[in-house]
């Protein structure tokens, strides 16, 4: 299911326009307890998936708080990166404040305890993501989650996608949203491995980018290894291990994301229709359909067949 939908507050009456927005915003996000004029102005435009969410919003001053009871009561499993538009947002999480501007942009986790306020004429855009899918890519992050540079290299990109995502809601499909989403999650995991690393590996950064090019390349290849990678760059496996491990991942472990990425693409894609879960699953270069089946599972929290019948039913 694909949705888009604009949301105003001045559509309603104007004793019941605050009442109105924080039911839309939990709704959207999550429960949370809002302070905020009764006659609230505020604007919302929003898409989404069963898996994704995004939103560009426009309000007036408003502080937001999600509290432990909030989170026990109401877990979400869900992170959001905030990319401010125009003005500044306070965001604490995990005692740590930040003040987050149109330079930068915020991945926060919506089960961790959090005070997020700003001032009048404020406008963002929020990308909210299923949780499993930030950890596997960025096991290093914190509670307190990530404020990332917008100005330049991956996070411009991340910034970029995002913008054109939302250009186009209204000319693409449930399965292109989900696709597009996937690969912003991706970006966000580069820039935010990109941002924590150390000065003196900056090189090595563009190292373990060379890497994930290439497997992302070659993934189809059902005789893609740690081995062939190390042999086609140059370099040696050992070497390609020891990238790899500063940033949690392996090269076999690599290998089966990028298959996993490419099989759902696959499956998502029309144009792929024609072809079985069986013969997507080899062409992305799996050996055994039932290994195959599992790790989408764990990956996606769905089997492949429900992302052929979601993506036929918004296609």
């Amino acid at each position: 299911m694909y949705s888009v939908d604009t949301l105003r507050s001045n559509e309603h009456d104007q004793r019941e326009r605050g009442d109105w927005w924080r039911d839309q915003v939990s709704s959207i996000h999550c429960p949370m307890a809002f302070s905020l004029a009764d006659s609230y102005q505020g604007t919302l435009q929003h898409q989404h998936s069963d898996t994704y969410q995004l939103v560009r919003w426009w309000g007036e001053a408003e502080v937001l708080t999600r509290t432990a009871a909030d989170i026990r009561r109401h877990p979400h499993g869900a992170y959001e990166l905030l990319i401010p538009v125009r003005g500044e947002l306070i965001l604490e999480q995990d005692r740590q404040e930040a003040t987050i501007t149109p330079a930068v942009m915020a991945l926060t986790s919506l089960d961790t305890v959090t005070d997020l306020r700003h001032g009048d004429g404020f406008s963002s855009v929020a990308f909210v993501m299923p949780r499993d899918r930030i950890e596997a890519r960025m096991p290093t992050l914190s509670q307190a989650g990530a404020v990332l540079d917008t100005t330049s290299g991956l996070g411009r990109i991340v910034v970029d996608v995002v913008s054109s995502l939302r250009r186009e809601r209204h000319e693409i499909t449930g399965s292109q949203f989900d696709a597009i989403a996937d690969r912003i999650v991706d970006l966000v995991a580069l820039a935010y491995n990109a941002d924590t690393a150390a000065p003196s590996i900056d090189v090595q950064e563009g190292l373990v980018i060379a890497i994930r090019r290439f497997v992302r390349e070659n993934a189809h290849d059902p005789n893609l290894t740690g081995a062939v990678v190390a042999t086609r760059l140059g370099w040696s496996l050992r070497h390609v291990q020891a990238q790899l491990q500063r940033i949690g991942t392996t090269p076999s472990d690599l290998i089966r994301e990028e298959r996993l990425a490419l099989a759902r693409l696959r499956l998502q894609d029309g144009g792929w229709s024609h072809q079985s879960v069986t013969q997507v699953a080899y062409s992305s270069g799996f050996g055994d359909l039932s290994t195959f089946s599992n790790a989408y599972r764990r990956a996606f929290g769905e089997r492949p067949s429900d992302t052929r019948s979601a993506a036929s039913e918004n296609g």
